[in-house]
């Protein structure tokens, strides 16, 4: 691990702004333990995250800006709490009932999380509701980069005496059906946010299959099982031994058909029952001993690392002055289907009018000795 500076505690000063006539700020929320968690309402961004290591030094382990202008000039999906839908449609266009619905195209020839000005680019209004959570609430327009009808989204976000940091949500359609898939994209490293490589974490995920995505990253349709492929992570997996580019150990001990670059797939979670709460990924950081456990109600996860380990993440520095690069940090994104209202052999993603839809994703922090 590089070293890194002494965090700082994000000054909410530094937050206060306005975006598209909205005021700006920052939340930050406790618990007991000396965990702190900072929120802020532009695009409903977790900025910061502190919490011990195994020696019960504490430092902040999300990627993330010291300020509201190097949130507006970072990179577009840190930490952002993402919608209309999560993750890309096909050609950014799908149909509903008998018509079609043309989206705001970003990635390519599609529409990605939600469109140009998803709500990664929203104000969010917020309230404060005590010392260790924030409520948030969005409204998305009908028409709003394309999609149908008015969609309430209410966020929030609240940490636990458990050192969890959860998020609850729920929205609901107000005046025609409309489609919509939500998902958290905070940054981890358990090493620090300023540690540089996160390859040295091990990673677990929970999940038998995976599905299957064309070279740019659009659900096919099928899912595949993980079994002999590199992307079985139903045992704890050091992801040096798999990424390779400034990776040695996997140069090394993998073939070549074996490497990949890194990882932008989504899994299909193991669980009992749908909608339960159930255990998607385990991640930990041998250095420090911080453990993270994902748990959500999501059918799906996104694992995210970033494809190019020597690129340049958008935006200038990060919060401890340094700029962050690809593979710096893990996403675990729980989320609906993926390219779901372009494919009707998944689970449907329409929201009706006056039917509320609730998720929770939870993020658990402990320590291994």
């Amino acid at each position: 691990m590089n070293s890194s500076p002494a965090f700082k505690l994000l000054d909410p000063v530094r937050f206060q702004g306005e975006v598209d006539g909205k005021p700006v700020g920052l939340y930050t929320l406790r618990n007991a333990h000396g965990m702190v968690v900072g929120i802020t309402n532009y695009g409903a961004r977790i900025e910061q995250v502190v919490v011990p290591d195994r020696h019960g030094r504490f430092d902040d382990v999300v990627l993330g800006y010291d300020s509201l202008e190097g949130v507006l000039g970072g990179a577009p999906s840190m930490g952002a709490f993402v919608g209309r839908y999560a993750g890309r449609i096909e050609n950014a266009r799908f149909t509903l009932g008998d018509k079609e619905y043309l989206l705001g195209v970003n990635n390519g020839p599609h529409c990605l999380h939600g469109g140009l000005r998803g709500s990664r680019f929203r104000v969010f209004d917020a309230l404060q509701r005590n010392a260790s959570s924030v409520e948030m609430t969005y409204v998305f327009a009908d028409g709003e980069e394309g999609f149908p009808g008015a969609l309430a989204l209410r966020l929030i976000y609240s940490v636990t005496e458990a050192n969890e940091l959860a998020l609850d949500y729920e929205a609901m359609a107000l005046d025609q059906p409309t489609v919509a898939s939500f998902t958290t994209h905070a940054f981890f490293n358990l090493n620090g946010e300023a540690s540089g490589s996160a390859l040295e974490h091990e990673v677990m995920i929970c999940a038998d299959r995976y599905f299957g995505m064309t070279a740019d990253l659009i659900a096919t349709g099928d899912i595949l099982p993980v079994a002999d492929t590199p992307f079985d992570f139903r045992q704890a997996t050091t992801l040096s031994t798999r990424v390779r580019g400034l990776s040695p150990r996997a140069a090394a001990s993998l073939s070549a058909k074996e490497w990949v670059d890194g990882y932008d797939s989504c899994y299909l979670v193991n669980r009992s029952a749908a909608g339960a709460l159930a255990l998607c990924a385990r991640v930990s950081a041998p250095e420090s001993g911080r453990v993270m456990e994902v748990w959500s109600t999501e059918p799906t996860l996104q694992f995210y690392t970033g494809l190019l380990p020597q690129e340049r993440l958008p935006g200038g520095q990060g919060k401890s002055g340094r700029a962050y690069f690809q593979q710096q940090g893990l996403c675990f994104e729980p989320q609906g289907h993926p390219n779901a209202p372009k494919r009707p052999e998944f689970p449907s993603a329409v929201h009706q009018p006056g039917q509320s839809r609730h998720g929770r994703t939870l993020y658990r922090f402990s320590t291994v000795p």
